[in-house]
């Protein structure tokens, strides 16, 4: 579905996940081999653990799938039952539109914000990872549509198989149409793929305290679209007076 998503949906959505590769691989580094946004990695490290006999090393990822969870039900219930004046005018759940829930994205945000703080607290900085993963978890519920996820933004192997269908689909039909699709699956993916360099980087230079990076980026991206929501619905209710 990100390939029916507009340019400014995929402005929104290619932020949101560079944000959460940032802090995958900021955490990666700080946990030693452990994400924050990649479950699927945790799940195989839990696994592994497991089969291996390290207890401390399982429940350290299990717990962070368990707040990653937590976070998309968190997200869930904001856009079920949170303020309407965040989401497009409109929207419903029943809807067959995909749109932006500015709900989801306050949620991320104010997790985000959590997890700075707990990280910036000595005695609370162990617990700032499982934070973190719920605010990336949050994140997921952005796009939706009948109230499920259309575009999965911290999770790209399910980008990266639309990718190669589209490349593939581009070289068989010579078309145009699946050339860009491939390129905006690309763009998405490098998003993630650029924000964990860079959010390993600035654990390299700063540590912990680059976790403030990802708030910041997060309260960007939380009033932008809160401000076009808002613009929208002044639009929608003049035409509603106008109608």
């Amino acid at each position: 579905m990100a390939a029916s998503l507009s340019t400014r949906q995929r402005l929104l959505a290619v932020g949101l996940t560079a944000n959460a590769g940032f802090v995958d691989g900021l955490f990666f580094i700080h946990l030693g081999g452990y994400f924050v946004s990649f479950m699927s990695g945790n799940s195989t490290r839990a696994a592994a653990a497991l089969a291996q006999g390290e207890v401390q090393e399982w429940l350290a990822a299990s717990l962070l799938i368990f707040c990653f969870v937590a976070g998309v039900m968190l997200s869930s219930f904001a856009v079920r039952f949170g303020p309407k004046r965040f989401d497009p005018p409109a929207e419903s759940l029943l809807s067959q539109r995909v749109a932006p829930h500015g709900s989801a994205v306050w949620t991320a945000f104010i997790l985000m914000l959590l997890g700075g703080i707990t990280a910036s607290v000595p005695v609370l900085s162990p617990y700032a990872p499982f934070v973190v993963a719920s605010a990336t978890g949050a994140v997921n519920g952005t796009f939706t549509r009948r109230g499920e996820v259309t575009v999965g933004l911290t999770y790209m192997t399910g980008t990266l198989v639309k990718m190669g269908q589209s490349l593939a689909s581009a070289i068989a039909l010579r078309s145009s149409v699946y050339l860009f699709r491939f390129v905006r699956y690309v763009f998405l993916w490098s998003a993630i793929a650029v924000g964990a360099l860079v959010g390993a980087w600035a654990y390299v230079v700063m540590g912990l305290s680059a976790v403030w990076l990802a708030v910041a980026a997060m309260t960007v991206l939380a009033f932008m679209l809160t401000w076009r929501v808002q613009r929208r619905h002044e639009r929608h209710t003049r035409s509603e007076h106008t109608a």
